[in-house]
């Protein structure tokens, strides 16, 4: 399936590029990183087909299937892994280990979402081939919404084949006791309660909300502003080439009823406008802002609800709370911030590591302006769901295809130099 959709051999790679197209002359194995990328979507959806045909998925088989793709994604780049990157990683993995110490708990979890940006990131660099990257997108955004549109039209079906609601209860996610009705398959997020609404046609599709192969329609969502990123990243006058990014990102937001996917296309579309020199100067400054935001917010309104406002006042007031030890990372025991992004940042890696990452995000050479505009939009994405969720940037299902785009981009730094910065393809 793989051979007819993308180039599977270096000598495919000679053939004239689009203008958009930087090619690296780096030889890695196409159909690896191919499967890699397809894997890391859509391994849930695979485990929850297992565990919904009477084989219980735990948390560890899911855990032990991830480490496998991380061990692959290692094994084709260890050789050609920079040395900047090892050196950075390693002394990350020791900041993170000493906090372990200070709290006298090991918190697996915090290395694994430090591990993902690292890793695919790095596959990105190593292939640095713009071209394969966006096959191997349109591959998976058309395996995405096949399936979306099969769950939508055969709903039964697709519960029955997937039945993710027992799938999470299994991976300890939610409680069996948590379900809306008698008998439901679906995640609790797979449709819209009663006195909200959907809010994307609601006339027309129901309560219902998608979620494809990624299980959940808060992750589909999240991923169609991942591809929607990625198609206003290009140059004005290569707008019309992305259109089938641009329909796709649309038409999942629609499925899965995502209002902050709603809301962040809008604000992406925006943030687009603004002129690259200036774009570039704000971005820096994304997360520190939207953080100011959160806490002036808390300040003036104390109590939160379900909806934007109560969640970003919720997540203020969590962060209003923090001693120094929280600040630091190093409290224990841990608390739980699962849907509190900020907070749940903060405790984990500590303020100091924070900012280190945040700094190194933007050191990064991006070799074009395509690479500089992605990373823009996607700081924009970032930092604005952690004002509302808690893990969802952590997620591999999405995470990594984000991260392998950004290394991808960031690949050519140093062949198309950085004084000038041309657009992808074109020299300065």
């Amino acid at each position: 399936m793989l051979s007819a959709s993308l180039p599977l051999s270096p000598t495919s790679r000679s053939r004239s590029p689009s203008p958009s197209t930087s090619v690296s002359t780096a030889d890695y194995p196409h159909r690896v990183v191919a499967t890699i990328l397809i894997t890391s979507v859509c391994y849930l959806g695979l485990l929850s087909f297992i565990n919904a045909r009477g084989m219980p998925v735990s948390a560890s088989l899911t855990g032990l299937l991830e480490a496998c793709i991380y061990a692959v994604c290692i094994g084709i780049q260890i050789h050609r892994m920079p040395l900047s990157t090892v050196t950075f990683a390693c002394w990350v993995a020791a900041w993170i280990a000493l906090t372990w110490l200070f709290r006298q708990s090991i918190d697996l979890k915090s290395m694994r979402d430090f591990i993902i940006p690292v890793l695919f990131i790095s596959l990105g660099r190593y292939v640095g081939d713009v071209c394969f990257a966006e096959r191997c997108l349109k591959l998976i955004v058309g395996i995405v919404i096949v399936m979306g549109l099969f769950e939508l039209a055969f709903l039964d079906t697709y519960a029955q084949l997937f039945n993710t609601f027992s799938f999470y209860v299994n991976l300890g996610g939610i409680n069996e006791n948590a379900a809306m009705f008698e008998g439901q398959m679906l995640t609790l997020n797979g449709y819209r309660p009663e006195g909200v609404g959907r809010t994307l046609f609601p006339f027309l599709l129901g309560p219902h909300r998608v979620s494809s192969v990624l299980m959940e329609p808060v992750s589909l969502g999240n991923f169609a502003v991942i591809v929607l990123a990625w198609a206003l990243s290009k140059p004005w006058a290569e707008m019309r080439k992305a259109a089938f990014f641009f329909w796709s990102a649309a038409l999942l937001i629609v499925l899965c009823d995502s209002r902050f996917g709603m809301m962040m296309a809008l604000a992406l579309v925006a943030f687009r406008c603004v002129p690259d020199d200036l774009r570039n100067k704000l971005s820096p400054t994304i997360p520190f802002a939207i953080l100011a935001v959160i806490i002036a917010i808390a300040l003036v309104y104390t109590v939160g609800g379900d909806n934007f406002l109560g969640r970003v006042t919720f997540s203020g007031n969590q962060l209003l709370r923090f001693d120094w030890k929280l600040l630091l990372g190093v409290h224990s025991p841990l608390p739980n911030y699962g849907d509190v992004g900020y907070a749940y940042v903060i405790s984990r890696f500590g303020v100091p590591l924070s900012i280190v990452c945040v700094a190194a995000l933007f050191l990064v050479p991006m070799g074009n302006r395509q690479g500089e505009r992605f990373r823009s939009l996607i700081v924009l994405y970032m930092f604005s769901i952690l004002a509302i969720s808690g893990t969802s940037i952590f997620a591999l299902k999405t995470a990594g295809l984000m991260w392998f785009l950004f290394g991808v981009l960031a690949a050519n730094a140093a062949t198309a130099g950085n004084r000038s910065l041309p657009e992808a393809g074109v020299r300065a």
